[in-house]
């Protein structure tokens, strides 16, 4: 599942590759993210980078560090890669599906065991852009592997 995954995200940005100038926008971000296990709730700060090849499609690479610690456990960190599908709505606010492939580790204490997992990380969101490229990002994501987890996430975007 994992080299499917990574499969149809490598296609889709070997299309992108081809797009126009006119669709091409790369995009940033940073946000609070949020992990909840079944035993365990951390955060952490989460950087992005997005590339939009086409009104409705990019790829995005994220990378999280933990800062907000449960009693039993610490968000070491976390990455993935996702193709991202997008619906416009209007000028300043769009809606998206994501798809890829997530990592994330937790050194755990006490009942609950260190985490080391991969998996196909899933979810929905929000984008309301302002003034000069700069926005707003939320959104949920679900992590699917031998450990489960939802995560949610808020948090400023840059266009370029």
């Amino acid at each position: 599942m994992k080299k499917l995954v990574i499969s149809v995200i490598a296609m889709a940005a070997a299309m992108g590759m081809s797009a126009t100038a006119a669709h091409a926008e790369w995009y940033a971000g940073a946000s609070y993210t949020n992990y909840d296990f079944d035993n365990a709730e951390v955060g952490g700060v989460t950087g992005r980078l997005g590339y939009k090849f086409h009104p409705n499609f990019a790829v995005e690479a994220e990378g999280t560090a933990g800062v907000d610690d449960d009693d039993n456990a610490e968000l070491d960190h976390a990455a993935g890669i996702y193709g991202v599908g997008i619906l416009p709505v209007s000028s300043n606010f769009d809606v998206f599906g994501r798809v890829g492939y997530q990592e994330v580790e937790i050194d755990g204490s006490g009942p609950v065991a260190d985490i080391s997992d991969d998996g196909v990380g899933y979810g929905v969101g929000a984008n309301y852009r302002f003034a000069n490229g700069l926005g707003l990002r939320g959104e949920y994501t679900r992590l699917d592997g031998d450990v489960e987890a939802d995560t949610f996430s808020l948090g400023g975007v840059v266009n370029f």
